[in-house]
């Protein structure tokens, strides 16, 4: 019989500590309303789709040949978008795939990296895996980062703006003077969410040399399901994501989400439109939730983090999941009685404000 010391005796022993990134909860079941890993309910593009079922009329010969190396296609595309050169933009299969490349690339052996106490779980999960040390810095009193609290002596710095679990989001003018004071600090802003709030560092790129953005496909552009991911900044940074890239994986992105990407990167108006109907329903949403007593933190993201004064976070999640209604709980973190819920259609967000009214009354 094998036993447990048998089964790992190959591992990397590194592997023995590691803890894993836990995603939320993916239930396949059209009864439920999925409002807990903050993706776009509306999908995306109708160009998208189009560029899809143009891709199947000419699978044979597409799937036939390997993808572009580097993407060149749409790190042209992107560029155009950002008004940058395209030597200054990097593509990967998601941005988790783009932020495990930077850790590699710049991270590893550069001494301690600084990030959020309350950010993206990720970022310590890649760390210990690239046995990268790290610390943490406090969050201010309202959830908003404090970058004055970041260890001086770290040689790094990573957070997402707006933050992952909070949505409170920076603005370009102080990560700007951030990015400014501290010259030797490789800084990296994860913008996963971005487009919900106060916009984008992208043009701080051509002012410095230590910084690196980050984004997706997966939120504002309705793609998590085809796994592309970017990010921009200098030509030698760049140059040096893709020589680790390079160095296991030459062919990173596929054809099909490339071509995708591209379509979804042309069509400004479905975008303009998605982002302007998700934030307006983020408004309504918060308000009618601090009407029957939640407190809802001021959002830049497409979610809000909630708690209310009578009730368990946990009790009200466990409730909604019965009501066929999935949120995000963080229970072994500093918001442990906060909900984090994704903003959906209208009519969801309707339907667990109903839920949550009949919660409220039946507790007072």
């Amino acid at each position: 019989m094998s036993t447990k010391k048998d089964k790992h005796k190959f591992f990397n022993p590194n592997l023995n500590t590691l803890e894993p990134y836990v995603p939320g909860k993916q239930i396949n079941d059209s009864e439920y309303v999925k409002l807990n890993t903050n993706e776009n309910p509306f999908g995306p593009s109708p160009r998208v789709k189009e560029t899809i079922i143009r891709f199947l009329e000419n699978s044979e010969t597409l799937l036939r040949l390997y993808p572009e190396p580097e993407s060149d296609s749409l790190r042209e595309v992107i560029a155009k978008k950002f008004a940058i050169e395209s030597d200054q933009v990097f593509v990967g299969n998601g941005s988790d795939e783009v932020l495990s490349l930077c850790f590699l690339a710049f991270f590893a052996g550069r001494g301690c990296l600084s990030f959020p106490e309350l950010t993206y779980s990720f970022y310590p999960s890649i760390a210990k895996l690239f046995k990268i040390p790290f610390s943490t810095f406090q969050l201010k009193k309202d959830f908003s980062i404090d970058l004055t609290n970041i260890n001086p002596d770290s040689k790094s710095v990573i957070f997402p703006n707006p933050n992952a679990i909070t949505g409170i989001a920076l603005s370009i003018d102080v990560i700007d003077r951030f990015v400014k004071e501290n010259p030797d600090k490789l800084i990296i802003i994860d913008e996963a969410y971005a487009d919900f709030g106060k916009g984008s560092c992208v043009s701080l790129i051509n002012n410095y040399s230590n910084i690196l953005i980050i984004q997706t496909f997966s939120k504002s552009r309705g793609m998590a399901g085809l796994r592309v991911g970017f990010c921009f900044g200098s030509k030698a940074l760049i140059d040096g994501l893709r020589a680790v890239k390079n160095s296991f994986n030459s062919y990173p992105v596929d054809t099909l989400a490339t071509l995708a990407a591209i379509s979804a990167t042309q069509d400004d108006l479905w975008f303009e439109n998605n982002i302007d109907t998700i934030v307006k329903t983020r408004s309504y949403f918060s308000q009618e939730l601090e009407k029957i007593g939640f407190r809802v933190l001021p959002s830049s993201a497409n979610f809000v983090l909630i708690t209310h004064p009578s009730l368990e976070a946990d009790t009200l999640k466990d409730h909604l999941f019965k009501n066929k209604i999935l949120v995000r709980h963080f229970p072994e973190t500093i918001v442990s009685n906060w909900l984090r819920i994704t903003i959906g259609k209208r009519k969801d967000c309707d339907m667990l404000l109903s839920v949550l009214k009949q919660k409220v009354s039946g507790a007072n």
